[in-house]
């Protein structure tokens, strides 16, 4: 089985931050919510060298420092939205161990028919002895082992048949998306 999706040269590999290596806010990004008395950890689920941060009952990852006079973070929730969360910290930030050099999967993808992938955090399910890392728009989902071996990545996916997970096409992947690393100089 194969993609749906037109044809893709390569997939591109794109890093997002919405704070600039000075600690400031990029512009174009638009802060959508504020919240006070938040908390931070060092490690993102979502991009690594990140937060993951937590204020009243919910959770934000990842996140990102900013330069402020008290400690601020800006997260956000999809890496293909340039809408952000500001929180302001009860403490210091923790500091974040620089990763070991081992691969990191996108924090989301797009596939070659639009569609748009986030990679899942927390508990994951399992098809087939594989596991789910990535739930898309549409309700499909990709199996971990995203093969980077071609100039086109591709992934095997899974769909939902009448409330049973079943193998779907081969995704040709259009979008790689990494969160740069929560560091300012």
């Amino acid at each position: 089985m194969s993609s749906t999706g037109g044809g893709v040269a390569h997939t591109q590999k794109v890093y997002i931050s919405p704070v600039t290596s000075a600690g400031g806010p990029v512009a174009g990004y638009r802060v959508t919510s504020r919240a006070s008395d938040a908390g931070c950890e060092s490690g993102s689920e979502a991009i690594g060298e990140g937060y993951r941060c937590s204020a009243g009952n919910y959770l934000y990852d990842p996140c990102w420092p900013v330069k402020a006079a008290k400690p601020t973070v800006l997260c956000l929730n999809d890496p293909w939205l340039h809408t952000v969360e500001e929180l302001r910290l009860n403490s210091a930030l923790p500091a974040i161990p620089r990763e070991d050099g081992g691969s990191i999967e996108p924090w989301g993808v797009q596939l070659a028919n639009g569609n748009r992938c986030e990679l899942a955090q927390g508990a994951h399910n399992v098809f087939d002895g594989t596991v789910l890392d990535y739930y898309c728009t549409s309700g499909l989902a990709l199996l971990r082992g995203l093969n980077h071996t071609g100039a086109t990545w591709t992934a095997r996916s899974v769909v939902d048949r009448h409330g049973k997970m079943a193998d779907g096409p081969t995704e040709k992947i259009a979008i790689a998306w990494y969160g740069s690393p929560a560091r300012f100089r």
